[in-house]
């Protein structure tokens, strides 16, 4: 890159990090956005599309009607690898109204230690999230790029308005090109972390905030709860279906 174009491209960003508020919206971004990550993970808006994995291959369930044409037809979920692999998965189709009624009773689990619960994930949020150190690489970085533009700038115009050796020119020119860009790569790297911080943040927050709103045992199944609370669910092949919470822990159901 010319090292005008290597100067033009400078700037200077904001440092601060945007603050999230927790509100549904920002909530459903988020749940969106973890599902699209998920290797194969389904991004459909049905609330069991990328919940249940298959405790046979890891694969993911999906919808399949069964007697379609007929007037009692049903959807169930099973597993969207089953008949793919070369070694058929054993594990069962799951009813809709089964997997939320035993999700109920996971949850339960899981608010019965409520308290302890949300200790602990604030302990560990605090310690996992930490954007200090890279807050302060970047704000380093910054002042490097700063520096370094600088000096590209004046070899430049030492080179217009003088008579320099063009090998020496190219050799400092070249060296502090390398220079730049190393920093502005790992400036961009920063960046991607920093947005993933902010991201994983998110999530953990939607998960307090939902604990704290819980009042009390789940009488009823909840869509809200459901998306806050669960990570996934694994289905096994004897039927057992243990679901994954969002701050690690699992309960079987």
């Amino acid at each position: 890159m010319p090292a005008e174009e290597v100067a033009a491209h400078y700037y200077v960003e904001n440092n601060h990090e945007a603050i999230i508020d927790p509100d549904p919206f920002e909530m459903v971004q988020r749940e969106l956005q973890r599902r699209v990550a998920g290797k194969n993970r389904h991004s459909g808006v049905h609330l069991l599309s990328g919940k249940i994995k298959c405790g046979d291959c890891g694969g993911w369930y999906g919808s399949k009607v069964w007697h379609s044409p007929e007037k009692y037809k049903r959807i169930v979920w099973q597993c969207n690898q089953k008949c793919k692999n070369e070694k058929r998965c054993t594990t069962p189709f799951l009813d809709e109204n089964d997997v939320r009624a035993r999700f109920v009773q996971a949850a339960n689990q899981l608010l019965s230690g409520r308290e302890e619960a949300i200790a602990a994930y604030e302990a560990a949020q605090a310690v996992a999230l930490d954007t200090g150190p890279l807050e302060k690489e970047k704000t380093e970085l910054l002042a490097e790029l700063e520096v370094t533009a600088g000096l590209i700038q004046q070899l430049v115009r030492q080179n217009a308005t003088t008579t320099m050796d063009q090998a020496e020119f190219q050799s400092q020119y070249d060296t502090l090109s390398e220079r730049y860009h190393n920093a502005e790569e790992r400036k961009k790297q920063i960046s991607a972390e920093l947005s993933d911080i902010a991201f994983r943040r998110g999530t953990m927050d939607d998960f307090i905030h939902s604990l704290r709103t819980e009042d009390g045992k789940l009488t009823e199944f909840k869509e809200d709860t459901w998306s806050r609370l669960l990570d996934y669910a694994t289905a096994y092949a004897d039927g057992r279906l243990v679901f994954n919470f969002k701050n690690g822990q699992t309960f079987e159901a």
